[in-house]
């Protein structure tokens, strides 16, 4: 009889074990990373390309606009932009209100001007789908007639929600871009970008409330395309 006891006691205990393990066990989209690094480096494309209303879009219109204010020495201005695009594979409608100061010296000589940024609105690309609000704050300089183009240095960050229609676990998820933009060369014949350099900090949140951190690096090529890399993985898109 004590036999049987123990038999007994031992399979509960089995049980018991068994169903632990099964409570801890995590399921396979749990299990593998939130993004991966190629999700990542798309998702950092969508924040800094022009043709998706990335930061880049409202760095470039305030490039176009500085030459009609520069001897505006001191006097605040601000104008707001609609923008939009309905055509091809990816499109957007945001607003942008932008705001600049021109600093000058005790020649009222203009030496940069301070750049405020805040936008919103929503896009849609190949493989994501999305809106947001953006802020940014640039300081552009290259002012004078011998230079050839703007260079604006500054910050610019995205908070939006986004849904991936290649993902099967996640599709949607709420994202926060941070980006930092550094000798971003903007020429001034056609506000064609020539140069520049820069991070990004992606911090991605499902609806089960994980999170995961994504650094990445950016460089502007001067042929109309950035490669931003995440891990070691390259990625290269056009600006517009």
């Amino acid at each position: 009889m004590n036999f049987i006891r123990q038999n007994q006691m031992l399979l509960a205990a089995l049980v018991l074990t068994a169903a632990l393990l099964a409570s801890c066990r995590k399921s396979p989209e749990e299990v593998v990373a939130l993004l991966s690094d190629t999700e990542a480096a798309e998702l950092v494309e969508n924040a800094v390309a022009e043709r998706s209303a990335g930061a880049t879009l409202p760095t470039v219109d305030m490039a176009a606009l500085i030459e009609n204010f520069l001897q505006d020495c001191g006097v605040p201005g601000d104008t707001t932009l609609q923008r939009n695009n309905t055509l091809g594979p990816v499109t957007y409608n945001y607003n942008f209100e932008l705001g600049w100061l021109v600093n000058c010296n005790g020649a009222n000589i203009p030496q940069d001007v301070q750049v405020t940024i805040e936008g919103n609105g929503a896009f849609s690309t190949a493989h994501w789908a999305g809106s947001d609000t953006s802020e940014g704050s640039l300081t552009f300089t290259g002012l004078g007639l011998q230079a050839t183009a703007y260079v604006a240095n500054g910050s610019y960050s995205l908070e939006g929600d986004v849904t991936g229609s290649l993902r099967n676990a996640d599709p949607s998820l709420s994202v926060q871009t941070s980006l930092e933009l550094k000798d971003l060369s903007i020429r001034k014949t056609d506000y064609y970008i020539t140069g520049g350099t820069g991070t990004a900090v992606l911090v991605a949140t499902n609806a089960r409330g994980n999170t995961q951190t994504v650094n990445a690096a950016l460089l502007f090529n001067g042929n109309g395309t950035v490669t931003v890399t995440v891990n070691g993985h390259s990625h290269t898109f056009p600006i517009q």
